[in-house]
């Protein structure tokens, strides 16, 4: 530019004898502003080419995020499986061939054995032939075939009238009827066991109270309202709440805790159900709020034991003796890694899932008997340097927002991630806690909630029951017709095996 304005002032200078100093100085005015007009316009264009290019990453940002939204699914996601749609492959040869359909491999399997001595034996004879008619003769060599059928019975509920009379006792002046049996109570017209069933219809099945009542009397050929099934669940609750107590006691105590939480309504206000769970005890909690308070009120002030949980901030102030941060969660995210636009992002992925791949075969090694604890134990620090050297060494332009995400979460649960390695009775997921929830999830769509307050604390007390019953291997129907039958007396005591 300074060149252009010291030609112009020389050519200026050499025809002022012909046009004149004052037409000069106008021409060199004019070419002054046209300068300044172009190097205001160079200066919006370099302003609009910086936008342009803020603008091609956002773009380029948003594509990222509408294709990670598009490929959700439970394996790079926290939905459920059941929301995945069916992702078939055209071509058949593509399709996974050889693999094993049903349980896993080592899963124990159950043999039906048949059903012992049976209530009645039915013998079927043929007198005629069915071709011509003649009649037949019964070979007596011939072994006879003998098949045993399981078949539901016309009427499969007994109906017990009892009869007491009134006792008077001569010499204390004391009078009253005799005790009703175990499992009948007073003024109520269906026993403990039906009523049970009933109540696993409800929650273990997830039946509503009209297809209960259905099952009732189409099933069982009993009539029965909506009413009495109400009186059932008021019957559950008080048989229920010496056990639930214990077990929230229980899980206060030190030990292996996984937790976790989801919705639930109550006369349509969103509630909180928070679950602990142990290797064989179960304890939900109603809450009104999602807060860290919640969660003390579950483990206690000062929770002595082992803390498993996803990275929600309001585990951060629980008191625990070491925690561990669910492994699952954060590969579903490095998943979702893999199919970025941004080759930052699937770098990320690349360099840190081997890494915990490798903690979790140890820990399986360990556990099937091929690593010593202490061997497993070393391996840890071992295990944080590589994955320390990962985060501290980004590429030139630093990560992507998305590994930049999940690499600043690393940082902030540093050493939560692999206390597995360190306790190897800690699992490195809380796939336990979840678990325990799933059922509750379910039958909160199939219910809706509850529209009262001692619905939905029968919620929580029935859950923790299934689910601690399904931990000690014992028969929920059983078990709760049990407490049904103690209810009033002497609360039965923890049973832990």
């Amino acid at each position: 530019m300074t060149t252009i304005a010291s030609e112009t002032t020389k050519s200026a200078t050499a025809v002022a004898p012909t046009f004149g100093m004052a037409t000069i100085v106008l021409m060199v005015e004019w070419i002054v502003k046209q300068l300044q007009m172009l190097k205001e316009k160079q200066s919006q264009i370099e302003s609009q080419e910086r936008q342009i290019e803020a603008l091609k990453k956002e773009n380029e940002q948003l594509k990222d995020s509408l294709d990670k939204l598009k490929n959700r699914d439970s394996q790079n996601s926290s939905i459920p499986p059941s929301q995945d749609l069916l992702k078939k492959p055209s071509d058949k040869s593509k399709r996974k061939k050889g693999k094993k359909r049903g349980p896993k491999y080592n899963h124990p399997g159950k043999t039906r054995n048949g059903f012992g001595t049976p209530d009645q034996v039915v013998s079927l004879e043929l007198e005629n032939c069915p071709v011509c008619g003649t009649e037949l003769e019964e070979v007596e060599q011939a072994p006879q075939k003998v098949q045993q059928v399981a078949e539901v019975v016309e009427q499969p509920v007994e109906i017990r009238e009892y009869r007491r009379s009134l006792y008077k006792c001569p010499n204390c002046g004391w009078s009253g009827y005799s005790s009703l049996p175990l499992g009948v109570k007073e003024g109520f017209s269906y026993g403990g066991r039906l009523c049970s069933i009933v109540g696993w219809l409800g929650y273990g099945g997830n039946l509503t109270w009209r297809k209960q009542e259905y099952v009732v009397e189409y099933v069982f050929g009993v009539p029965i309202s909506q009413g009495s099934i109400a009186k059932m669940q008021r019957w559950f609750q008080s048989s229920l709440e010496p056990c639930y107590q214990q077990w929230l006691s229980y899980v206060k105590q030190p030990g292996v805790r996984c937790v976790d939480e989801t919705t639930y309504c109550r006369d349509g206000i969103k509630y909180w159900l928070w679950v602990a769970t142990s290797d064989q005890v179960c304890a939900l909690l109603l809450a009104p709020t999602r807060s860290s308070a919640e969660l003390k009120s579950l483990l206690g002030e000062d929770f002595d034991g082992i803390l498993t949980s996803d990275c929600f901030s309001a585990y951060s102030p629980q008191k625990a003796r070491a925690k561990q941060k669910c492994l699952t969660h954060l590969e579903r995210d490095l998943k979702a890694l893999s199919t970025s636009r941004f080759a930052d992002n699937r770098e990320f992925k690349k360099r840190v899932s081997p890494i915990l791949h490798r903690a979790r075969t140890a820990h399986q090694k360990y556990h099937a008997g091929q690593l010593s604890l202490d061997e497993l134990q070393r391996l840890r620090p071992i295990i944080e340097s590589e994955l320390e050297a990962v985060l501290n060494n980004p590429p030139k332009k630093g990560w992507a927002s998305d590994a930049l995400g999940l690499k600043n979460r690393l940082k902030r649960h540093w050493n939560e991630w692999f206390t597995f390695l360190t306790h190897p009775e800690v699992k490195p997921d809380n796939n336990d806690a979840e678990r325990a929830l799933r059922p509750v999830v379910i039958h909160r769509k199939v219910s809706g909630g509850a529209r009262s307050d001692w619905g939905a604390e029968l919620v929580a007390q029935m859950f923790s029951f299934l689910e601690t019953m399904r931990l000690q291997g014992n028969d929920a129907i059983s078990h709760l017709c049990e407490l049904l039958s103690l209810a009033g007396r002497s609360p039965p005591g923890l049973e832990i095996s």
